[in-house]
């Protein structure tokens, strides 16, 4: 018993001293600053030092506290090594700064130039070095290697110390080889094969044109991208709950390249069962709507098409004066089939009005006009599919090289604010191009354009041509918003000298031309114009065609011209759907001695399958020339050939005189055409297409009688109508698009026209 009350008091005897020891140690580990001394160091000042290490005169510190002011100088990276010292009734600190780095550098990058690696890297000139800093900086320009493929790339360090203390840091990069995707393979997928997946997705395997492409290069983000593609393309198919659910990279043991593999849950493919079209909110007919509900019963139930029929009902309710029209969808399966009932139901969405618009970063262009590229205006309904295109009509100006468009919370939260800041970007330029074609052999051009003149938003050019058969000198202004209004004036300049190959004359004109372009809808736009030409035909003395002779001289013309444009197509530069309709109408007879009336007309439908992978294009155009007065000039009629019917020369069809071709007053001609991936890289810029052209060029009526002239007639199609078939390669390159055609004509008449297996076009600029 005396054992044990003698271990209790052992234990709380213990328990006392701990607690005497702690409390003596947080009194006599306080240091009571009177003053504060700053040693070794050099580029900082004292004051600095003692800012941040936060110790004041005339405070009492504790080790703890101590112990973080240390911390705050050896995190400020100023200085290699630091000491803290209590002497007597003060505090010494002792520094050792870093040195000063003079200047950076890179050796051995290639792929990054050094602005770009110095933009990247949080290590500067005249800082100090910190040893932190470079680690991260390693760490940052190999992540970014990372990012190009190039997992085995290595970033090394080095010091240089100078006399004067300072030090050079270099940076010595082993970019190492490419590292590629070797095989991509999938798992779970029982509707497509791998075949057909590796088609979907942006990356793909190492291949024999891997040294023109970057798509197989491995990096961690591309694995997001396959992700999110491979998952859209199960969607559009009707597999709605479809999804990825893990990809793995892994780096093959010989360290040769990657193996990325996709795990993926199919599910059931789902058909539309049936669509409805509802609404509880009174006012809102849905009748108004139903012709836009593009689905039918027993279609494939793809989501794309849904997001279409929704915008486009959204947009109509918006046109009808209901902007805060929103449609909420639902689909639901029936007892676990693979049918889906899509209800789509019309609320009214949260009432938002623009309480303001903000430009900012504009310094050239004024306000105005980039205010007239908005489709609404301040008090005008909250509607983001406006705020989308006004973004794009804003980019569409090529004003700015960046565009951020931005929306907050403005006095309430029924109000908004859209902010737009912008960067402006050179738009002046000075252009030398060059150009071959079968159509006019080499070609030069030198422009010198303004498209925002005085920050104006006007349109100011200058440009010089010339090649084998023609030299031209032009000048244009355009003010694309007259009077403050949608509505463009232009005024141009032009003179000419023209010697067609196919014809034995010459034509030198000057015209006075003035219009104005103005929109009639939203993809349709026309343009009205007033020409006045004065034109000059030479004809040599030892030229055996009567009817050009008949045609030497000199004319003037006054033409009154009327052009529409609709253009409906899914995009301007790679069109997969959509149409296009072009008009021209031409009245010469007002001033001058010339008097006729000239038409022409093109409409072309584009429409694809296979995930626009296959596009089809359809494509119809026809003119006509009818003379009020006298005979047409070989200048006013229609000529074709050359890239408008590939298989025969530029204007060597048609009516003529012996050899001579004479262009005729009528023309119609049809085209059909299948383009389509040649299994190459993308970044190739190489695909294919097939043709088939069928038409004719007739109709000519000349002053002199019995000359031989030759007018073609649709009503003896033998002798008449030209065809030809053929395909063609198209090629963007750097200098420019290239296009190859190889044709052969299936309907001519032989001996007469001149034909052409093959032809290629480049329009570049340098």
């Amino acid at each position: 018993m005396f054992r044990r009350i003698s271990r209790i008091n052992r234990f709380f005897v213990s328990i006392a001293t701990l607690i005497i020891l702690g409390y003596s140690t947080a009194v006599f580990c306080q240091f009571s600053v009177k003053k504060t001394r700053v040693f070794g160091q050099d580029r900082v000042s004292k004051a600095t030092v003692q800012a941040i290490s936060g110790i004041s005169t005339g405070e009492t510190l504790t080790a703890n506290e101590i112990n973080e002011s240390l911390k705050r100088l050896m995190g400020s990276g100023l200085f290699k090594n630091v000491e803290i010292k209590p002497v007597g009734n003060g505090i010494d600190i002792i520094v050792v700064e870093n040195p000063q780095i003079n200047i950076i550098a890179f050796e051995g990058n290639k792929i990054f130039k050094d602005d770009f690696l110095l933009d990247l890297i949080k290590s500067k000139s005249r800082d100090p070095f910190n040893q932190g800093y470079v680690a991260k900086d390693v760490q940052k320009i190999t992540s970014i290697y990372r990012e190009r493929g190039r997992y085995n790339a290595t970033v090394s360090p080095q010091k240089i110390i100078l006399d004067d203390g300072r030090i050079n840091l270099v940076f010595n990069v082993q970019e190492g080889k490419r590292t590629e995707i070797t095989d991509i393979l999938f798992s779970g997928n029982k509707a497509f094969t791998d075949r057909r997946l590796r088609g979907a997705i942006p990356s793909t395997q190492k291949g024999f044109f891997s040294f023109f492409s970057s798509s197989d290069d491995y990096n961690e983000s591309s694995q997001e991208k396959d992700r999110i593609a491979l998952e859209k393309f199960y969607y559009e198919r009707g597999f709605a709950k479809a999804s990825v659910k893990s990809s793995v990279g892994s780096m093959r043991n010989d360290r040769s390249g990657f193996v990325v593999s996709y795990s993926i849950f199919e599910g059931l493919r789902y058909f539309v069962r049936e669509v409805k079209l509802i609404t509880e909110v009174k006012g809102f007919d849905v009748g108004a709507y139903s012709d836009l509900i593009q689905i039918n019963s027993g279609d494939v139930y793809a989501r794309s098409d849904v997001q279409k029929i929704v915008s486009a009902i959204e947009n109509r309710a918006g046109s009808l004066g209901k902007p805060f029209l929103k449609v909420v969808t639902t689909q639901k399966t029936i007892d676990n089939s693979d049918a889906i009932i899509l209800t789509l139901e019309l609320v009214q969405g949260t009432k938002l009005y623009v309480e303001r618009i903000d430009i900012k970063g504009n310094n050239q262009t004024l306000d105005r006009v980039v205010r007239r590229e908005f489709s609404f205006s301040e008090g005008d309904a909250f509607n983001p599919t406006l705020i989308k295109k006004t973004k794009e009509k804003i980019q569409a100006l090529g004003f700015f090289e960046n565009i951020n468009v931005t929306v907050r919370e403005g006095s309430t939260s029924e109000r908004a604010i859209v902010a737009v800041q912008v960067e402006e970007a050179p738009t002046g330029s000075l252009n030398f191009g060059a150009g071959f074609s079968t159509d006019t052999k080499v070609s030069g051009t030198i422009a010198l354009s303004e498209n925002n003149f005085l920050g104006r938003g006007q349109r100011l050019k200058l440009e010089a041509f010339t090649s084998a058969t023609s030299t031209s000198l032009g000048f244009g202004f355009t003010e694309p918003a007259f009077l403050d209004r949608d509505l463009s004036a232009s005024v141009d300049i032009n003179f000419s000298d023209i010697k067609p190959q196919e014809l034995s004359y010459s034509s030198s004109s000057s015209s006075l031309k003035s219009g104005f372009g103005f929109m009639i809808g939203p993809d349709s736009r026309a343009g009205l114009s007033y020409e006045y030409e004065e034109e000059k035909i030479v004809v040599p003395t030892e030229s055996t065609s009567a009817v050009l002779k008949s045609e030497a001289g000199t004319l003037s013309k006054g033409k009154l011209a009327f052009n529409f444009i609709r253009d409906a197509r899914n995009s301007i530069i790679t069109p997969t759907a959509g149409y296009i309709i072009r008009s021209n109408l031409e009245y010469a007879g007002l001033g001058g001695n010339s008097k006729f009336i000239k038409t022409s007309a093109l409409g072309k439908i584009y429409n694809s399958i296979f995930e626009e992978r296959l596009v089809f294009t359809a494509e119809v155009e026809a003119g006509l020339l009818t003379m009020q007065k006298g005979f047409s000039r070989t200048t006013d009629r229609f000529s074709l050939g050359g890239r408008k019917f590939r298989g025969f020369q530029y204007g060597e069809i048609g009516p003529r005189e012996g050899t001579q071709a004479l262009g005729g007053e009528k023309f119609a001609i049809t085209r059909l055409e299948a383009n389509f991936p040649l299994g190459l890289p993308e970044e190739l810029g190489l695909y294919g297409g097939v043709f088939a052209e069928i038409g004719s060029l007739w109709g000519l009526e000349a002053d002199t009688v019995g000359s031989g002239v030759v007018a073609n007639d649709l009503s003896s199609i033998d002798s008449s109508m030209r065809s030809s078939l053929g395909f063609s390669i198209y090629w963007a390159t750097p200098i420019g698009p290239l296009q190859f055609n190889w044709a052969r004509p299936q309907q001519y008449l032989k001996g007469v026209d001149k034909t052409e297996d093959f032809s290629f076009n480049l329009a570049s600029r340098f």
